[in-house]
């Protein structure tokens, strides 16, 4: 699966007996990708989306629909072109997360190996309550 202009390979999700295994493609150099002037944090990385997740990015659906993916890289410091981390959202079956509007929150470390936090509450939902009005997700610049 791939998004823009089909030089990025996002996540493929799928679960087996109660785990969840993300499987990443392939990601090309991000420095060249990454606005110098970003309004975020200088840490903070690309954003990467599955097709559903683009539905409602682009205005098509109100709402994330379930199977809806994004992944947002964390970076040590600006200029780095491998993340330390990844923040991954994960739109769930209704009823998965009904405080947290169904989303499954995860974080993997920057190598893509290991899953460091998978949680419907705690730290990230503190942070992404505050989006509910937006499906929880923050905005995307």
């Amino acid at each position: 699966m791939t998004i823009g202009d089909g030089r990025y390979e996002v996540p493929a999700v799928g679960t087996s007996q109660g785990t969840t295994r993300i499987v990443f493609g392939t990601v090309p150099s991000r420095a060249a990708t990454r606005p110098a002037n970003a309004d975020h944090e200088t840490t903070v990385g690309l954003v990467f989306a599955n097709d559903l997740a683009l539905q409602a990015i682009t205005g098509k659906t109100k709402l994330f629909p379930e199977g809806a993916v994004l992944v947002r890289e964390k970076l040590s410091k600006p200029g780095d072109t491998q993340p330390e981390l990844l923040a991954v959202m994960i739109k769930r079956e209704r009823g998965f997360n009904p405080n947290g509007g169904d989303w499954q929150f995860l974080v993997t470390n920057g190598e893509r190996t290991k899953i460091k936090l998978n949680q419907r509450k705690g730290e990230c939902l503190d942070c992404h309550q505050y989006q509910s009005t937006s499906d929880y997700v923050h905005p995307l610049k």
